[in-house]
């Protein structure tokens, strides 16, 4: 072997060893997000009280990026079905993040490959249910993944905040979120003074989790406002139509403004709260003498419960030494 050949070997193989060293002091991308688990819309309308949540949120945290994700299959099929005439759409200015709503696993696959390792998500659910207990447990499944080179975690930080009722546990007494939340939603109240009204929420509910929260949202609301009768009712589940109207009845006034207890006023605020078909809750009422004032809007509209969510954001990211101020890497 020639001195010029040796040296070359001996270069090629430096230059090697320094790629190898390189490599195993390279250390992942460590960005931070805010992503928003929404059940999901496939009402235009009500696409806007969902973006206008982002935005107050995206304002509060301008350096982390703030995405949204559809738990519901069925609504993510539904837009899906709608992307053959994508430009139909977007001239009724549906975003591009709804238009193609990825799920919970898919928008987290892609903010993890771009190098978002540090997640902070925030559920826009109503209160503690099916939806918010299957995004804990994929939280949960995500959070438990070991691997044999603890920097290679495919998360730094992954972090889920609390549903808009709040949820059990000590940190955040559910009661102390209700407060909050009742106190959030004075404008209601104001409009339903303004008409000389009663007020009644409807929100969607179940049939096989407690629905206990809602009944301590409508005492709330009367502790706090004592002088405006506020009902709360739900679609599914305890209490229903039939189980409040006996005492709305009694002693509720003959004028009701009626809204639904929902971030966004879709399918269920157009047809079973407040649609022409004869179970709707505006029809049912209204059959039996009140009269009734139907607002369908979601509380995404309100910036006051936008930036309720943009607050659980906050607290959520502190409890977990996350600072939302600066981006990083």
């Amino acid at each position: 072997m020639t001195k010029k050949v040796a040296h070359d070997v001996f270069c090629i193989s430096k230059n090697k060893f320094r790629v190898i060293m390189t490599m195993s002091h390279r250390k992942q991308p460590n960005k931070k997000a805010i992503l928003l688990a929404s059940f999901g819309t496939t009402f235009p309308a009500a696409v806007d009280a969902l973006v206008n949540t982002q935005q107050v949120i995206q304002a509060a945290f301008p350096e982390i990026p703030v995405r949204i994700c559809f738990t519901s299959n069925l609504i993510r099929s539904i837009w899906e079905g709608r992307r053959s005439e994508a430009g139909q759409w977007k001239e009724r200015n549906i975003p591009d993040e709804i238009l193609y709503a990825k799920s919970f696993l898919g928008e987290i696959g892609d903010l993890q490959n771009a190098g978002y390792r540090t997640i902070v998500i925030q559920p826009t659910y109503i209160a503690h249910g099916e939806q918010f207990e299957d995004l804990r447990s994929y939280v949960e499944g995500l959070q438990s993944i070991r691997t044999i080179k603890p920097k290679w975690m495919p998360f730094e930080k992954l972090v889920l905040s609390r549903p808009f009722l709040g949820t059990h546990g000590t940190e955040h007494h559910y009661q102390e979120d209700l407060k909050e939340v009742v106190s959030a939603l004075s404008d209601d109240v104001e409009s339903a003074r303004a008409h000389q009204a009663d007020l009644v929420y409807v929100g969607h509910g179940n049939d096989f989790f407690s629905t206990a929260i809602y009944m301590e949202t409508q005492k709330e609301f009367r502790l706090q406002y004592p002088d405006i009768r506020t009902y709360v009712g739900l679609i599914e589940g305890y209490p229903a139509f039939e189980d409040i109207l006996p005492s709305m009845q009694q002693e509720a006034r003959k004028k009701l403004l009626l809204k639904p207890l929902m971030l966004t006023a879709g399918e269920h605020a157009n047809h079973d709260i407040a649609g022409p078909e004869e179970d709707s809750w505006q029809t049912m009422l209204t059959e039996v003498g009140f009269e009734v004032i139907p607002v369908l809007e979601g509380f995404g509209s309100s910036h006051k419960i936008a930036s309720l969510f943009a607050n659980r954001v906050q607290q959520t990211a502190e409890e977990h030494h996350i600072d939302l101020s600066i981006q990083s890497d």
